[in-house]
């Protein structure tokens, strides 16, 4: 009987240890240096996850004044439009080169432009610890395609070379 016990509670102790060491991107979310998007204070971010985790409209009033509204939060994705202009899609990926002793990164895709017409997107990379990667990371095909499937590559240089074919 106490053979049973004690491989139970330790059963019970090796399950609480591995989900205390998961890596989640909304607490990266969190604790993300305001550097990082400077729209975004912590109270914001904080609100934000309190927002979504409530099923209420995740909406608060950014830096400069204007609305910011979360619009996807996951453990390893996060939608933010920050402007009427500017979109930031946040990705926790997993890659084959350790990076700071784990194999996870963050993948952050500002995106900016309206909506409805030419949008440009600058894809970095961060370390779970928000330091800025001088590099790519090897990822995975499934992570390039959805990295690739976030960014907008039209620029205004083909935005008027359409404008003078069309003349």
């Amino acid at each position: 009987m106490f053979r049973k016990y004690f491989f139970s509670v330790i059963a019970v102790m090796a399950a609480l240890t591995a989900g205390a060491d998961t890596v989640n991107l909304r607490n990266l979310f969190v604790e993300m240096p305001d550097t990082v998007i400077p729209y975004l204070s912590r109270n914001n971010r904080l609100d934000f996850v309190d927002f979504m985790d409530s099923n209420m409209k995740a909406e608060v009033t950014n830096a400069l004044g204007g609305k910011s509204v979360m619009t996807a939060l996951a453990d390893d994705s996060i939608s933010i439009s920050l402007s009427e202009a500017t979109k930031v899609d946040l990705l926790l990926l997993t890659v084959a080169e350790p990076v700071d002793s784990t194999k996870q990164v963050i993948c952050l895709i500002q995106t900016v432009g309206p909506r409805d017409g030419y949008q440009e997107s600058v894809v970095k990379y961060f370390s779970l610890n928000w330091q800025t990667l001088s590099y790519v990371p090897k990822l995975s095909v499934t992570d390039q395609k959805r990295i690739s499937g976030l960014t907008k590559t039209s620029s205004i240089l083909k935005m008027y070379s359409k404008k003078l074919n069309k003349l």
